[in-house]
């Protein structure tokens, strides 16, 4: 029993210390209403790997969503050089930047020392599922510290837009009334 739970803890340890990087998005609700504002918040930490881009694009219904802002936050090379300003990325029906960067224009690939933290704010506009991915268009598929779609698949996201309470209550007595209706003919 001790073996096991050393060797469990080893290998523990050791991928901890591999640093594959880390990316998450995450929406500030589950459910929103229309005319609500939605956050994605995605959140980067490179764990000392090194690349000379990082690219990422979220997308997701235009149909039910309107994008109002994306912008991401400062990054550095490590040693502290500014490698990545703060600032509006694009952003557009159905998608947005979270992640646009040329690390170093000489191509020598390189590590950072702070997380990428990166938002992209939608309108809700009508009810559904919204579901979001990485893009997977040529030149805007993941690539973020040796993420990529094919190591990091599946939805990024999701969250629901429901019909605000009223609009519920109306249909709700609408149907009461159609059936009260039906009853008195009968």
């Amino acid at each position: 029993m001790k073996r096991t739970l050393f060797v469990v803890a080893a290998l523990v340890a050791f991928a901890t210390a591999a640093g594959a990087a880390t990316l998450s998005v995450v929406s500030n609700k589950l459910t929103y209403n229309p005319g609500e504002t939605i956050t994605l918040t995605v959140t980067g930490n490179s764990q000392g790997g090194k690349d000379d881009a990082a690219v990422g694009r979220l997308e997701y219904s235009a149909a039910l969503t309107t994008t109002t802002t994306s912008s991401q936050s400062q990054f550095t090379r490590a040693g502290g050089t500014l490698f990545a300003l703060t600032g509006v990325l694009v952003q557009g029906d159905g998608f947005a930047d979270v992640f646009n960067t040329i690390i170093d224009g000489g191509g020598s690939p390189r590590t950072v020392d702070n997380l990428l933290t990166s938002t992209a704010q939608l309108i809700a506009d009508a009810a559904g599922t919204v579901v979001v991915t990485w893009s997977s268009s040529p030149g805007l598929e993941l690539d973020f510290f040796g993420l990529t779609n094919a190591t990091n698949p599946g939805p990024a996201a999701s969250f629901t837009i429901i019909p605000e309470p009223t609009t519920a209550a109306l249909l709700g007595l609408g149907l009461l009334g159609l059936v009260l209706g039906g009853r008195r003919r009968s």
